[in-house]
């Protein structure tokens, strides 16, 4: 969207600098153009000429206007719901079922079918499959107590998309014992971009001990379970499970030439399987596997029977040199920066994810952690922080230039600080409209503000410049406001209104497809409408009250210039 929209400026820019001009040349050189308005302009002038005399006569009412204005939205803009992206609504959703390690596959499968046969009949779902069960070399690494329901929802549920969801997450709370995490394709894969976890907010808890993360965690799930707008709330399931510990006996291997690499291999052999061959059927390799069959590899006996060769061509059973019984080991054992973690994860629903997080981190903070745990905050929330952070300083950056440009082209300070009050002009109708449209701010709501005071600043930009060339032929300062505000009218009209039409199609109706461009353009119309507006009548009324020193040094100049003498300025 910024390389079309940068694309499509530089191409317009382009063609006003060499077409333009040659089809005026053209076209229009040797025609009689009207020399009278059109109805349509005889209006809007009829409208604005009252306003624009009120603005010079009462400067202080119209300033203090703008000003109460400004200060409502900064006293709005705090109180706005924050999020990273707008909620997606694409009607295909990818929902997670996780059983408790140890949970057979059988167990996911009954799951899933319950929640299928209470859907089934549902007019607001097309279609629902389930996947569970992952092949060797699988890129999403699970167990069997993990699957996937897919839900396409149908238009008649896409209707009232929140509804729902609510209604499908009711029928996964029935399961018990079932975690469930709801949410869209896209939406997803972000999360885990961003956090490695399939949830908005991902509470990771670092330490070395597997049973005090357990014991934090709980609290931390605990203190989450009471915050309004937590869904899917679930610990991740770090538990005992039971298990074949073999224990090697060094001393014992060491009589018998034996070392622990090698009895590992052996193990490994007899539990996990080995590749020794290939087979060709049908034009296809298969890998041949050797390892113990189903039934001898959870029997104690038959692993504490299994051979093992020694270097002198003895063969000896394994309980010979190792410990073969049954005892408890963790289910799984997650590291990141090189330190052990579990995590707490949750999505938002029927409100907006950063009053949640301020809610999830004030009672986080509330529980004691040992020395050597600590707590960090992820998911799509740090996104949005990390990109306010960068677009605050391409916006202040993107000011800096515009300011820079606008001074080459008036060649005065004044006159450059008067352009660039459109910019919190602008902004009271962004912050209006987006708490109008919702109250929530997202990343596409910042890039829209951006927008927007490039924009805005045109216009001041077209009125302030032709103050300045009517000053500079030293015409009085109120008969160059009446005059250059009036010829300006039209020309600012057209431009704002070209540029609040093109956003009109995206802000109208609402759906898959426009929820990121969606905020900006309702940013953009919304700081549009108060720009132009308090435009027309601010920089007048500024004039009108601090004419004295905006008025170019050039002015007095020309006015000493003997006109009599032929002089030419």
């Amino acid at each position: 969207m910024g390389m079309a929209y940068l694309l499509s400026i530089l191409a317009s820019t382009l063609i006003a600098l060499t077409l333009t001009p040659a089809l005026c040349a053209l076209l229009l050189a040797n025609r009689r153009l009207p020399s009278t308005e059109t109805w349509l302009e005889r209006k809007v002038h009829q409208f604005y000429r009252p306003a624009l005399k009120f603005s010079i006569r009462r400067p202080q009412v119209v300033l203090g206007v703008a000003l109460a204005g400004f200060v409502a939205s900064m006293i709005i803009l705090p109180g706005l719901g924050k999020v990273f992206l707008p909620e997606f609504q694409d009607r295909s959703l990818v929902n997670a079922i996780i059983l408790l390690p140890g949970e057979s596959l059988d167990a996911t499968d009954q799951a899933a079918l319950a929640v299928m046969d209470a859907l089934k009949n549902d007019q607001r779902f097309d279609a629902i499959a389930f996947r569970s069960g992952f092949a060797q070399g699988d890129p999403d690494v699970a167990g069997v107590n993990f699957g996937e329901l897919d839900v396409q929802i149908s238009e008649e549920g896409g209707k009232d998309r929140e509804k729902t969801v609510e209604v499908l997450r009711k029928e996964f709370e029935k399961l018990p014992g079932v975690a469930t995490n709801i949410g869209g394709f896209i939406s997803h894969r972000m999360d885990e971009i961003l956090s490695g976890v399939r949830s908005a907010i991902a509470v990771k808890i670092y330490g070395s001990e597997l049973e005090q993360l357990r014991t934090i965690g709980k609290q931390v799930q605990s203190a989450m379970s009471g915050i309004p707008g937590i869904v899917d709330l679930q610990l991740e399931p770090q538990v005992p499970v039971k298990q074949i510990q073999i224990q090697f006996d060094r001393d014992a291997a060491a009589r018998y030439g034996l070392t622990v690499g090698e009895l590992a291999e052996t193990i490994e052999t007899g539990l996990n399987g080995k590749a020794v061959s290939q087979v060709l059927e049908k034009q296809q390799t298969f890998n041949l596997v050797v390892w113990l069959q189903d039934s001898s590899r959870n029997n104690l006996d038959v692993i504490g029977n299994l051979l093992v060769d020694t270097p002198n061509g003895q063969k000896i059973p394994l309980s010979q040199v190792a410990k073969v019984d049954y005892g408890t080991g963790p289910s799984t054992i997650n590291r990141e920066n090189v330190s052990r973690l579990i995590v707490v994860s949750a999505n938002v629903a029927r409100k907006d994810l950063g009053s949640v997080i301020k809610d999830v981190r004030d009672r986080v903070k509330q529980i004691q952690l040992p020395g050597g745990y600590y707590v960090q905050f992820g998911g799509q929330f740090q996104a949005q922080e990390q990109a306010t952070q960068t677009l605050i300083i391409a916006g202040a950056v993107a000011i800096a230039v515009i300011s820079v440009l606008i001074y080459f082209a008036v060649k005065s300070i004044p006159a450059t600080v008067m352009i660039m009050i459109n910019l919190p002009l602008a902004l009271i109708g962004g912050v209006i409209s987006v708490a109008l449209g919702g109250g929530i701010i997202s990343v596409a709501s910042m890039v829209g503000f951006i927008t927007l005071f490039g924009v805005a600043t045109r216009n001041g930009l077209l009125l302030v410049d032709n103050y300045n060339n009517r000053l500079a032929e030293g015409i009085a300062l109120k008969q160059v406001i009446v005059d250059g505000s009036m010829e300006r009218l039209v020309a600012i009209l057209l431009t704002a209104l070209s540029s609040a039409l093109g956003m009109v199609p995206l802000v109208i109706g609402s759906g898959a497809g426009k929820e990121i461009l969606q905020p900006l353009a309702v940013v953009v119309l919304g700081g549009l409408v108060t720009s132009t507006a308090l435009t027309l009548l601010v920089l007048p009324a500024l004039y009108s009250l601090f004419g004295k020193f905006l008025v170019p040094k050039k002015t007095t100049q020309v006015q000493e210039i003997d006109v009599t003498q032929g002089s030419v300025v």
